[in-house]
């Protein structure tokens, strides 16, 4: 009678490990994407959006191949003499991957373009909309029902942000659409990230991402843009923390996050990033931080452990 019940605990255990373990890997990206807004705002002085996107994604595609042969390679040999080790890339990873790359490149494009018609102020909060979106779509396509503290922490993340973002109200411009056009895009990163990452090798997955998130907006900066080394070169320090850390690593531990982590936490989870941003630039460029943009700090840490309460899930 005693044994059920003691193998019950430990795969309760378990799972809430599990699940905690990827809510602390989604935090470390955000405290990478944070800090990363340092490198990309000053890495634009430099080099044209478009162009450093590519960059970045060249060199975040490259670390994942890297991890992704080493791994298949291990696999391989630990295999040997059992059999046939599966190739890393086949036709099903290589589409989801393009999925995720073709959704995340219109997302992050969509923002840099935006920024360029509109305050940073209005781009960062109209951006974590997908804060509120994320499990509103869950709830009206896909039925999913959402634990009443994901709705409150998503309010009161997005309440947060408003503090730290806003401080003279909300003008809408050409601008704040192509950025509210980001969000819905973000919105849609984060849910096909939840549908693929279960089912395939993140690291692959992540691989392929890279690769065309590199593909679309290298050609997209040959259009719109005049790529040039010297450019590049110049940026070199911000090009290889946003490729190697914001792309090569955080992304990565989004999608192995994302294997256990509910989207609609997820979302919530992802709020912090503008917390970080703040902090940075705080630290690293001397900007200073008023008692509204420290209430924001607070709001959105206290959306992150209202969401974490377990609860029966209720659709509003």
């Amino acid at each position: 009678m005693c044994l059920p019940i003691l193998m019950f605990k430990e795969r309760s255990m378990k799972l809430l490990n599990t699940k905690y373990t990827g809510n602390l890997m989604i935090i470390a990206a955000t405290l990478i994407w944070g800090a990363g807004f340092v490198a990309q705002s000053a890495g634009m002085n430099y080099v044209s959006p478009l162009t450093f996107n590519a960059a970045r994604f060249f060199i975040g595609g490259t670390i994942a191949l890297f991890f992704t042969l080493l791994y298949w390679a291990r696999q391989k040999s630990s295999r040997s003499e059992k059999g046939h080790s599966p190739a890393p890339f086949n036709k099903k990873n290589t589409i989801a991957g393009f999925i995720c790359g073709a959704v995340l490149c219109l997302a992050i494009n969509l923002q840099q373009f935006g920024i360029q018609y509109t305050s940073v102020a209005n781009a960062s909060f109209i951006t974590s909309l997908y804060v509120i979106m994320v499990p509103i779509v869950c709830l009206v396509l896909f039925k999913k029902k959402v634990s009443i503290f994901v709705w409150v922490g998503a309010g009161v993340a997005l309440v947060g942000i408003y503090f730290l973002s806003l401080s003279g109200g909300l003008s809408i411009n050409f601008g704040d659409i192509l950025i509210f056009l980001c969000a819905i895009m973000f919105c849609a990163q984060i849910l096909v990230i939840s549908h693929f990452s279960p089912k395939h090798n993140v690291v692959a997955l992540a691989c392929v991402q890279f690769y065309t998130v590199f593909a679309i907006s290298i050609v997209l900066a040959f259009i719109f843009e005049t790529p040039a080394i010297s450019s590049l070169t110049a940026a070199t320090p911000y090009v290889l923390y946003t490729g190697i850390l914001s792309s090569g690593i955080a992304y990565i531990l989004q999608m192995k996050a994302q294997k256990t982590t509910d989207a609609t936490v997820a979302a919530v989870l992802f709020s912090f990033e503008s917390v970080i941003a703040a902090l940075a630039g705080w630290v690293i460029l001397s900007e200073t931080l008023s008692p509204r943009e420290l209430i924001g700090c607070v709001l959105v840490f206290c959306a992150i452990m209202i969401a974490q309460i377990p609860s029966r899930t209720v659709a509003l």
